[in-house]
């Protein structure tokens, strides 16, 4: 099968989600039973792959990022990804560490500016962190409280 070279090189660029590569296709005012076709064909090649795209993702925000999962899981599923896979890779105790982790980190640098820990919890709650991970940031920082008095 032949792929407009626009299509190609968009795919190429970097890895891409099936739905992104459909509304490509459809910016570039493609038919419908090519993009059908050329879909169809870019997976058989191992061009796209949405269960690949999610692990890669979810593997590059721990590396580089400091997000909650449902941050996560609202960029997945703003690029098409379906909330099976996004479940399967998001949802995770490993992934359940690192935003408790994350969740750490942002609230001790807002707790080194001076904010309440009200301020700080609703805070977290706000940018997708779960509960369980806002309680054990706020677990921390009293902790960090206690042994600064004690010394």
């Amino acid at each position: 099968m032949i792929i407009d070279d626009k299509l190609m090189n968009y795919v190429l660029f970097k890895m891409r989600t099936v739905a992104e590569v459909r509304r490509k296709a459809q910016m570039l005012k493609l038919q419908d039973e090519y993009i059908d076709e050329a879909i169809e064909y870019l997976i058989e090649a191992g061009y796209l792959n949405d269960e690949k795209y999610c692990k890669k993702y979810v593997e590059n925000v721990m590396r580089l990022q400091q997000s909650s999962r449902n941050e996560i899981k609202i960029d997945l599923l703003k690029k098409g990804v379906s909330e099976d896979i996004i479940d399967e890779y998001v949802f995770t105790d490993e992934t359940l560490e690192f935003e408790e982790q994350c969740a750490v980190i942002l609230a001790n640098k807002k707790h080194k500016l001076g904010t309440e820990q009200l301020k700080i919890k609703k805070y977290l709650l706000s940018k997708g962190y779960s509960y369980e991970s806002v309680s054990k940031a706020i677990d921390n920082l009293v902790d960090l409280n206690d042994n600064n008095v004690v010394e």
